[in-house]
């Protein structure tokens, strides 16, 4: 949707404006707002490092229309940067629930997952968001992130077993070391 002129000044001010608004003031700037740039806002406080700003103005939003699902996802998004992983893992199971034709909280709740250690449910989740968007490249890359994990925890659980196994031992240190360059 295309936003006009004044809405598009607007939405860049508030990057700026909006650090230093009170709940009263965030009361009022969600007033001004339309329905459809509540997530662009919530997404750029998130990116500001605003994301207590984000999850506020993503409620505020919720409120007064709470089918929005691009709003709903940007307030689990701002819910585990704010580290509330277990309340954003909850959120987008309800948006999967609610719209299971968007891949994006699959993702998302891949990522979660994996970080739990669940690491068989976090390629479910891949999976299925890859079915219903084959060209998702971050989906994809996070298969290849799981993937990863999944050889370290073959490897660990074999090594001991082959303690003088040369071979073995060099890939498992290898991938320590990939996975730890932060890929």
């Amino acid at each position: 949707m295309r936003r006009s002129l004044f809405a598009g000044i607007a939405a860049g001010l508030l990057a700026v404006a909006l650090p230093a608004f009170s709940a009263t003031q965030m009361e009022e700037l969600a007033q001004t707002l339309h329905d459809n740039e509540f997530s662009a806002q919530v997404e750029k406080l998130i990116k500001n490092g605003r994301s207590a700003q984000a999850l506020e103005l993503a409620d505020l939003g919720l409120e007064r229309n709470n089918r929005n699902a691009q709003l709903r996802f940007m307030r689990a998004v701002a819910l585990e940067t704010l580290g509330r992983k277990e309340e954003s893992a909850k959120e987008l199971r309800s948006l999967i629930s609610a719209y299971p034709e968007i891949p994006e909280p699959y993702n998302n709740l891949a990522v979660i997952e994996a970080g739990f250690g669940n690491l068989e449910e976090s390629l479910r989740l891949l999976t299925r968001a890859l079915q219903i968007n084959p060209d998702f490249q971050l989906a994809r890359k996070n298969v290849g992130d799981v993937y990863l994990a999944l050889a370290i925890e073959a490897y660990e659980a074999s090594a001991p077993s082959f303690p003088r196994n040369a071979e073995l031992q060099t890939r498992l240190k290898t991938l320590k070391r990939i996975t730890a360059s932060g890929l």
